[in-house]
């Protein structure tokens, strides 16, 4: 069924999408953003050429105004919270598609693979919406196995930061804090890879993912332009 905001919901979204990106330029005016492979992005390289790009929740905030822009594809929860979370993506220059594990998964894991195949950016939470915190649900490998495309984790660490007391320990940075934007190396999932190997794979991405997290803080803390 489709979400059907009230009076006052709907005056939220509407706010939303008018005036979301500007609180969120003006308040993204005190936070320095580094990108450890600038020339990747300009070059068509990265997010804004296709592939597959997941992101813990936690870090959806940062990443997607860093990454604003890039018509990447993301899907979105049906909840209605999800309806603000998509407004704001649109606003940012984004494509929403609703679903999410707990519903209308199935179609919206279809869109996201036809989105794929056009060589679209997808970037996919896959602990999303409701966790449990950075676990790996089955559905990010199911589209890397069905386009083909890279599986290329990505990050933005953060100096200082608020942790919302959340299921996911949402990041909301610290004016004046630094953060530091990155990939990690990219997964292949094989075309007849069967689900023994994509709990395999699964477990690795995790694994990366977290060590990416960790790496990404540490050189916003650090400062430092390049780890050795």
């Amino acid at each position: 069924m489709r979400f059907r905001p009230g009076p006052i919901r709907g005056v939220l979204l509407l706010l939303i999408a008018l005036f979301g990106k500007w609180v969120l330029f003006l308040y993204y005016l005190t936070v320095h953003i580094r990108d450890e492979r600038p020339d990747f992005r300009m070059r068509g390289r990265g997010p804004h050429a296709g592939g597959i790009y997941p992101l813990w929740h936690s870090h959806q905030l940062s990443i997607a105004w860093h990454c604003r822009g890039a018509r990447s594809v993301t899907m979105v929860s049906r909840s209605a919270d999800g309806e603000y979370i998509a407004k704001l993506a649109a606003s940012l220059g984004n494509i929403p598609v609703r679903g999410s594990s707990s519903r209308g998964g199935i179609a919206g894991l279809k869109s996201l693979i036809e989105w794929a195949r056009r060589y679209v950016a997808v970037t996919i939470t896959p602990d999303g919406p409701r966790g449990p915190r950075q676990t790996i649900k089955p559905g990010l490998l199911m589209v890397a196995r069905e386009t083909g495309h890279a599986v290329t984790p990505v990050a933005l660490g953060l100096s200082d930061f608020w942790e919302i007391p959340s299921w996911d320990r949402f990041r909301i940075p610290k004016p004046f804090s630094r953060g530091y934007f990155c990939y990690g190396e990219p997964l292949r999932v094989p075309p007849d890879a069967d689900d023994r190997m994509l709990g395999e794979l699964a477990d690795e991405l995790r694994r990366r993912m977290i060590a990416l997290e960790d790496y990404a803080d540490r050189m916003a803390a650090s400062g430092s332009e390049r780890a050795g």
